[in-house]
């Protein structure tokens, strides 16, 4: 059958229809770089800019629309702005319909974030709902991720399939099923590492190594007396502190209240000015949105963070001063595994909200911020010869905490290791396909939904 590739960014639902032998006759992408890469990557496809330029009796007839349309006006990432997101990406949806209106194809494909179907309370949704319905298409959508498949990422994602209704068929999707995860399936994001690899190749840069040096110090040293590392988040903030927030937030309270407390790290709140108080709290009670009262999970926090405090004391007061030189974020950090307590068995990832510590069975989604690309603490040292990018060759110790993910893995998590990436920075290969599709992924639904 016939496709068009709509938002089709590095081409991710072309790879996976082409290999189950269908034949894209268009395609849209409105960044010149990625444009240019497609027509390197699939020469024999006409490929177009904006969508909202192209004349819809222009676009070869076809039987499938695929395309993953801007998901930023409904990601928790972004500012969740919906159809009234003011660069008009929510609007994209509507160039979506204005091609199905014209040209009828028989079955539809889409793609976008997880949050879509709860974006306002769900109205998103049911806007695209009755869209699609007036269209006359049967539809259904459904939330994945790679790693209920095996792949070693997690990066849940909003699936939308539709085929077209006919008097002789007016449900025509009743027979379509997707597929199921496979719980017993255990994916390991060694199974995509090359320790070979030396394209692009980023060390973890020196100055984060004495920060994990000291994050690891914390870990055993909680591990040894609780037997266990908490799941919450530690917030090296709360560390003697002892401002009040049960009932009203500081920054609400009388003056005479808060000066004497505690605030971030112990320091007595002094001065005359709320102003001059509030500084001294740890960053997240400085604000004043929540006039009345904090949500019960970040008391929840503070009181867990404070609890720990006090049973590790004695260690914790000299141990704050290796942390406090660096940034506040790499001053907290989130043990998200319950395997052994050593840094180097897990994937790290440098986040705003602190150090996220991965087992091996979990590759953060990839983002369109390198700063947060996965950091592989234990791949060995590259090949022999290996230099930066200036020419100079490595040292041991430039890998003591291992590297970050190369953007060859990272095309390989999203199955899309056959493509080229000539053109493209580091920096753009990761956003490239931080945006993209999960090939193995839409094969696998794509092979259910087109007979």
């Amino acid at each position: 059958m016939k496709f068009i590739d709509l938002f089709a960014g590095l081409g991710g639902f072309h790879l996976a229809l082409s290999r189950l032998g269908h034949e894209c006759v268009f395609a849209s992408e409105i960044k010149p770089k990625l444009q240019k890469l497609y027509k390197i990557n699939f020469p024999n496809v006409p490929i177009h800019g904006d969508i909202t330029k192209i004349r819809v009796e222009d676009i070869p007839a076809h039987d499938i629309l695929c395309g993953g349309f801007p998901c930023q006006p409904f990601s928790f990432s972004g500012k969740k702005q919906g159809f009234e997101d003011e660069l008009g990406r929510g609007n994209l949806f509507d160039e979506i319909c204005r091609v199905l209106k014209y040209h009828h194809p028989k079955y539809i494909f889409l793609e976008n974030v997880s949050a879509l179907p709860g974006h306002d309370g769900g109205r998103t949704w049911t806007v695209i709902q009755q869209k699609l319905d007036a269209l006359g298409y049967d539809f259904d959508g459904r939330v994945f991720s790679p790693h209920e498949f095996g792949i070693p990422q997690h990066r849940p994602r909003f699936y939308i399939v539709g085929i077209l209704r006919s008097d002789e068929n007016p449900h025509p999707l009743r027979r379509f099923h997707f597929p199921q995860p496979d719980e017993k399936l255990v994916s390991d994001v060694r199974t995509i590492v090359d320790p070979t690899d030396n394209d692009g190749l980023q060390p973890v840069r020196r100055g984060l190594h004495p920060v994990f040096d000291a994050w690891q110090e914390f870990v055993y040293n909680v591990t040894k007396r609780d037997g266990y590392m908490p799941s919450h988040c530690i917030f090296t903030m709360e560390f003697g502190a002892d401002y009040e927030f049960e009932d009203t937030p500081p920054a609400f309270q009388p003056i005479e209240r808060l000066r004497g407390r505690r605030g971030a790290y112990g320091k007595v709140l002094e001065g005359d000015t709320m102003e001059e108080l509030i500084a001294d709290l740890p960053f997240y009670m400085q604000k004043t949105k929540y006039e009345d009262t904090y949500p019960e999970f970040k008391k929840v926090l503070i009181r867990q963070n404070r609890d720990m405090y006090q049973r590790h004391k004695e260690w914790i007061d000299p141990w704050l001063k290796k942390i406090l030189p660096y940034p506040r974020t790499q001053r907290m950090l989130e043990w998200s595994t319950n395997q052994d307590w050593d840094f180097r068995h897990h994937v790290i990832q440098l986040r705003p909200s602190g150090i996220r510590i991965r087992s091996m069975n979990y590759v953060p989604t990839i983002t369109l911020c390198t700063t947060a690309t996965p950091i592989l603490p234990w791949v060995p040292f590259p090949p022999d010869g290996a230099v930066d990018k200036k020419g100079r060759p490595y040292k041991p110790e430039d890998f003591r905490w291992g590297r970050y993910i190369s953007h060859n893995e990272a095309a390989r998590i999203q199955s899309m290791q056959e493509l080229s990436y000539q053109g493209l920075s580091r920096v753009q290969k990761f956003k490239a396909l931080g945006n993209a599709v999960n090939v193995d992924v839409v094969e696998m639904i794509a092979q259910r939904l087109i007979k």
